[in-house]
Parts: C-alpha cells; structure tokens; sequence
C-alpha cells in the first residue's frame, strides 16, 4: 500500500482498538496497519453514485449497499479493507461496521490507490467465496474494469460505455450513472 505504516505486528484486536480511538481510517494487513489517504471530489462523487444506484435495487431483494466507513474483514489473509462500495446479501451479516461475504464490491482509483486497487485488493478479493464482481472504476479515464465469478473462473472485461452487469442483484449498473456530474 501506498500510504506510511504504522507499528507492525498488531493483532486484529489492537488494530480494531486503534481504528475505534483514531480520526482517520487504517487498513490491516496481515499485522501492518496503514493510514487511509484523504479522497478527491471526484472520488466520493463516483462512490456516491454507485451507492445511490445500487441501494434501492439492494433493498428491495433484502439486501444492503455499504458505502465507505465500514470494514471488510478476510479472515483466511488476517486483512481489513475499507472498501469504496459494497452489496451484502447474506443475512448471517448481522454485526453494524465489520462484514464478511460481500456479493458485490466496487472501489474507485486514485493515484495513491490504484496499484493497490489493483493488485493486493484484487487478489485478496477474489479469495472471498460469497464475491461475484468486483469493480476498479477510474473516474479520471471514465472506464470500469470488471471482475466476474464465471464458472470457468474470474473473467475481467474493461468498459468504457454501456453498464456492468451484477448478478447478485439482478441488476445493470449504467456507466453513465457511475460516472454522472464529472
């Protein structure tokens, strides 16, 4: 990750006890905990919009769309994330701020994220099982890279028009709307 780490080798537990005192966002990785940059206009514009899209599509299938500020937790990596945006279906998510079987995830780039977004983020993502797409959205290039679930594993596909398909709630996502007031 990009931004400076804190003390090494915390335990879950410490860096939660960290996270509840602190001002400013961290995400742990296997015992490393870093500091969250701030985010753009653009950036919260972006999430905005995906949230706003997604949301009444999510309730009205008994499902919920978390917007920034909660956790995801991957236990098999000892990893919690901040994601930009997720869809959770399962109804075992029962606690408030840390969740873990999203469905659908989608964070949006920044030139101190990117190359996390892309490479340790996708990688520990695809490891959750209940996961079917995860998005990389570029609000400066206007395009979406999509990670699908196929039964013949992960299939990627970049768009530049047209919507995103996601399927656990039966819904196309317009990337004019993800990309709407920029």
């Amino acid at each position: 990750m990009s931004a400076r780490p804190l003390p090494p080798n915390l335990s879950p537990e410490e860096y939660l006890a960290l996270e509840e005192k602190s001002p400013v966002r961290h995400e742990y990785v296997d015992g490393i905990v870093y500091e969250m940059p701030g985010e753009s206009k653009e950036h919260n514009e972006v999430a905005g919009n995906i949230y706003t899209a997604l949301r009444p599509v999510a309730r009205s299938r008994g499902c919920w769309v978390a917007f920034e500020g909660v956790k995801l937790w991957i236990p098999q990596l000892h990893r919690y994330y901040y994601p930009d945006v997720m869809v959770l279906c399962d109804p075992a998510e029962t606690q408030s701020h840390i969740f873990q079987r999203p469905c659908f995830i989608a964070e949006v780039t920044s030139p101190t994220t990117e190359a996390t977004d892309r490479r340790e983020k996708l990688q520990a993502y695809r490891s959750i099982e209940s996961l079917s797409t995860y998005l990389i959205v570029d609000p400066e290039a206007r395009c979406v890279d999509v990670f699908h679930r196929a039964s013949a594993g992960w299939q990627t596909l970049r768009l530049e028009t047209g919507s995103v398909d996601v399927p656990c709630l039966g819904f196309s996502l317009p990337l004019e709307a993800i990309f709407e007031g920029l």
